[in-house]
């Protein structure tokens, strides 16, 4: 019965995470101050594709979990596989989560706030989701994955994909839309201080 119970509370804690690295997701988007790297794919196909944002970033997941399965080679990967509700389960919370956060993000005021909570909740979500152990998020299992492949160091691998997310949404913008949508000093600071916050965050809460 404990151990039933724990596990209960660690889904509910997973769940947790999964709703604010939604919300850090919606409110740097709402900023306007650009786009984090690995949601730059999703937002700029928004202009050129009739789906949403969050279904956008549902279907990039499912590119990010067939990559895994790809590299792992093994198409019945239980761990990866189980990347496909959550994958799912994000595409909806991000939608829902666009419905409820709306304001006037031409005051530099809201944009400076929003940009500043999207670094701070979409970190303390990955601490919850990370320490909860349960299913990776596609992007980051992906990136582990590479990573394992290329025997190179996560962190760089992170970046580099950061920056492949970051160039080929330029590309695609600056190809169909006649500019490089998304990119701003929220996509910096997302690079730069997001990685960093759960390190801190991780770290005041007494762990590695």
């Amino acid at each position: 019965m404990k151990k039933s119970t724990n596990t209960v509370i660690r889904f509910l804690i997973y769940l947790v995470g999964i709703l604010l690295v939604s919300l850090g997701i919606v409110l740097c988007k709402r900023s306007n101050l650009g786009i984090s790297p690995i949601s730059s794919i999703p937002f700029v196909l928004e202009d050129l594709l009739p789906l949403s944002f969050g279904t956008l970033t549902m279907l990039f997941h499912f590119v990010n979990i067939a990559l895994q399965l790809i590299l792992s080679r093994q198409v019945k990967n239980i761990r990866i596989l189980l990347q496909i509700p959550l994958a799912f389960v994000f595409g909806v919370v991000i939608d829902w989560m666009q419905t409820w956060v709306v304001f006037d993000g031409t005051f530099i005021a809201y944009q400076v706030v929003s940009l500043a909570g999207s670094i701070f909740f979409t970190a303390l979500g990955m601490v919850f989701m990370i320490h909860m152990d349960l299913i990776q998020n596609p992007p980051d299992g992906f990136v582990r994955q590479l990573s394992h492949k290329m025997n190179g160091e996560l962190g760089k691998v992170k970046i580099f994909y950061d920056c492949f997310c970051v160039a080929l949404s330029t590309v695609i913008g600056l190809l169909f839309l006649g500019k490089a949508k998304g990119l701003g000093i929220a996509t910096v600071l997302s690079m730069l201080l997001v990685g960093r916050t759960v390190t801190c965050l991780r770290e005041k809460n007494g762990e590695t």
